[in-house]
């Protein structure tokens, strides 16, 4: 046999290999996750009968885009800044978001757990959504609000601004640009959020119109 023969059958089934063990990866993946495992139960009815069932990210991205798939974005109006929202579930419509009288929230540093987002999304309305801009966020932080957007509908956005944005964005909508300690604090005054009549954002751009 040709030595070129022996090659072509060393490579497709180091292809064959490849391909198996990236589907034994993702089995593997998916059990630690815990997918399709039941809540632990403790034998107890009164204490079964509570046990929440757990709901794995791969059932959260099995569901349907948080947005009617036939909505629009609209014009988009107002100053411009150089960012979008950081993750595709925060959209309204397929080409983006499209809020009406949000509530703005300004970090000055970095969001680096769910908790101190807790009183803020607390005053999150379908009337008046969430929006927090903050120089980063942690990406179990930013996971969660996306989920949470996606399974449950949650009224939020974020999104991630460099300093002149975030300093432009707190002065544009009348808010406080908040530290990380502010966020720690569990309780923000109202006078805390910026306002805006209607915030429009892609992946890439964020234009908002104000009173």
């Amino acid at each position: 046999m040709p030595a070129w023969s022996w090659f072509a059958i060393a490579l497709t089934v180091g292809v064959g290999l490849l391909a198996l063990a990236a589907t034994a990866d993702r089995r593997s993946s998916r059990r630690r996750a815990g997918v399709g495992a039941p809540a632990p139960r403790r034998d107890l009815p009164d204490v079964d009968r509570h046990v929440p069932r757990y709901v794995t990210q791969h059932e959260i991205d099995a569901l349907p885009r948080p947005y009617d798939p036939d909505a629009g974005l609209g014009p988009r109006t107002g100053e411009g800044f150089r960012f979008g929202h950081a993750h595709a579930d925060f959209a309204t419509a397929p080409a983006g978001a499209d809020l009406r009288d949000p509530l703005i929230l300004v970090v000055d540093g970095a969001v680096t757990s769910m908790r101190e987002l807790l009183a803020p999304l607390g005053a999150a309305t379908a009337e008046h959504p969430l929006v927090v801009v903050a120089a980063s966020l942690n990406p179990e932080v930013l996971q969660t609000l996306a989920a949470n957007r996606r399974a449950l509908r949650l009224p939020v956005l974020a999104a991630v601004a460099d300093a002149r944005d975030r300093r432009r964005l707190a002065e544009l909508t009348g808010g406080e640009e908040l530290t990380e300690a502010d966020l720690r604090a569990g309780y923000l005054p109202e006078a805390a959020f910026g306002r805006a009549e209607r915030w429009t954002s892609t992946a890439t751009r964020t234009w908002v119109t104000t009173a």
